[in-house]
């Protein structure tokens, strides 16, 4: 029988042991190397793909910037065409709308535009008035009381003091003005009745335009595109309707921008020229 020595034995597995050790070791390096090599790849055509993607989108803005320099020459070169076998379409003189109707128009504006009281403000306020007006009599005759008082009539120049002292520095508030409330009112209802007048006779004759294909003028269409669009016609004529009325009313004349400079100032005009604005910018969609 064959005699092992234990120690020996024990070496050997110890051996093996490293060399299966070496062995996975190298393994794990080889699969992290390959897995880094696949990673890199992967980096790189993502890289790749998002330069090819970002060329591409470079070039469709090009081609859509090209597009559109495309339109605005066919509109252009179509007016020149149109401009020389069509009538044109006049939507800057208007004879029957004169100055008389304006002026009831933006007349109305200001009186929507002025603060009135209601009945119980009214009220309310005339109290206010009242009030101010008996601490001023008051006031002044203690005032005059002062001037005359005696120097060792100490609390009663304090008194008086104090009645003159609860009048200074107040402002007497503006009492309601009935016949100023009455006025607002008519001039409302004239401004309104000139409004509607006005924008019969403007839309009348934008129909007759859109009828017999006329050409209309340059800033008619900078503003409301060329045609209606499907489905929007009425809406479209109400619009344009309203540029009209407004070039007329605040007196622009610009041949190219329908609503010329946006007015600084809150109010009716503002309010007017932002509407239209986003109206016209829905219209002209393609």
């Amino acid at each position: 029988m064959k005699n092992i020595d234990p120690v020996k034995a024990l070496d050997d597995k110890v051996e093996r042991l490293k060399k299966d050790l070496k062995s996975l070791g190298d393994r794990i390096d080889n699969a992290q190397t390959d897995a880094a090599q696949h990673k890199l790849s992967t980096t790189n055509q993502v890289r790749d793909t998002t330069r090819k993607i970002a060329k591409t989108n470079e070039r469709v803005t090009e081609l859509a910037e090209s597009v559109h320099r495309l339109e605005r020459l066919l509109v252009a070169l179509n007016r020149k065409v149109r401009a020389g076998e069509t009538r044109k379409a006049d939507f800057d003189t208007w004879p029957e709308i004169g100055k008389p109707l304006i002026a009831r128009i933006l007349a109305g504006q200001e009186a929507y535009a002025r603060r009135t009281f209601t009945p119980q403000e009214a009220k309310t306020r005339r109290r206010a008035v009242a009030e101010y007006d008996r601490q001023a009599h008051e006031a002044i005759d203690a005032a005059e009381a002062l001037t005359t008082l005696p120097p060792n009539a100490e609390s009663l120049w304090r008194k008086k003091y104090e009645q003159w002292q609860t009048i200074v520095g107040k402002q007497r508030p503006e009492a309601p003005d009935d016949n100023e409330h009455a006025g607002d009112a008519a001039a409302k209802t004239a401004g309104n009745e000139a409004v509607a007048q006005a924008r019969e006779l403007i839309r009348a004759r934008i129909e007759d335009a859109v009828a017999n294909d006329l050409l209309f003028p340059a800033w008619f269409e900078n503003m409301l595109g060329p045609a209606a669009p499907p489905g929007k016609a009425d809406d479209w004529l109400y619009t344009a309707t309203d540029v009209v009325l407004y070039r007329l009313l605040h007196d622009i004349t610009s041949p190219a921008s329908a609503l010329g400079t946006a007015p600084q100032e809150q109010g009716h005009r503002r309010t007017l020229h932002d509407r239209l604005i986003v109206e016209c910018a829905d219209y002209r969609k393609p």
